[in-house]
């Protein structure tokens, strides 16, 4: 009896992990990675950012979710001022309009600067990051490698957005990971499970020492 109520401990033991473990991994996720292993690596085109020349990355999610970091290379390499990160909706090829769903300014940004919004709350859809430099900054969102991941998009000195998708210049180095606003359903049904056998478990034991009394 005392083996059976040990294994019963063992296998309650193990499913809490198992449900711990798939919520902390479903807490971070990466959706947006366009960095190499090392990301102090950074060996591809120094994309410039200056007033009028803004850059923009998509993106997708294909669940609600509330964004926890954002990494960039985007760093100020002379001038003043500094730079707005943030999300738009993405509805086509290109960037349209300046509605912001949410930003932040970089007053003096340097290369691998990791943001921390909080309350950036998304629903399922396509987006993009962007990054729009004030007027005054000079500087530049590296690109960690000079193989494009996918087209990304910049405007010139006229406001319009063009495409970018030369073999010769990678996209600018960008890592965006999420938090899932609500855990599978699967996840919780791994604890509570768990906690049953716990429970069973610990009767068990009582009545075992009940009866050995």
């Amino acid at each position: 009896m005392t083996l059976q109520t040990h294994t019963l401990s063992k296998v309650a033991a193990a499913l809490l992990i198992c449900g711990l473990a798939a919520h902390a991994h479903a807490s971070g996720t990466v959706v947006l990675d366009t960095y190499q292993s090392d990301i102090s690596w950074l060996d591809g085109w120094p994309n410039p950012l200056a007033q009028g020349q803004d850059i923009a990355i998509p993106f997708a999610l294909a669940d609600a979710t509330s964004i926890q970091s954002i990494l960039t290379s985007i760093e100020r390499t002379d001038g003043s001022g500094g730079v707005t990160v943030g999300i738009l909706a993405r509805g086509g090829a290109l960037p349209s309009g300046a509605n912001w769903l949410y930003s932040t300014h970089l007053a003096n940004p340097v290369v691998n600067t990791l943001l921390t919004p909080s309350g950036w709350a998304l629903d399922a859809g396509s987006y993009w990051l962007v990054a729009v430099p004030d007027s005054g900054f000079i500087g530049q969102w590296q690109s960690a490698t000079s193989d494009p991941t996918a087209n990304w998009a910049r405007s010139t000195s006229t406001g319009a957005w063009v495409t970018v998708d030369s073999p010769f210049i990678g996209m600018p180095a960008a890592r965006i990971t999420v938090t899932s606003a609500v855990p599978e359903p699967s996840t919780y049904g791994l604890m509570f499970a768990g906690g049953l056998l716990l429970a069973a478990a610990a009767r068990r034991r009582k009545s075992n020492a009940s009866q050995q009394g």
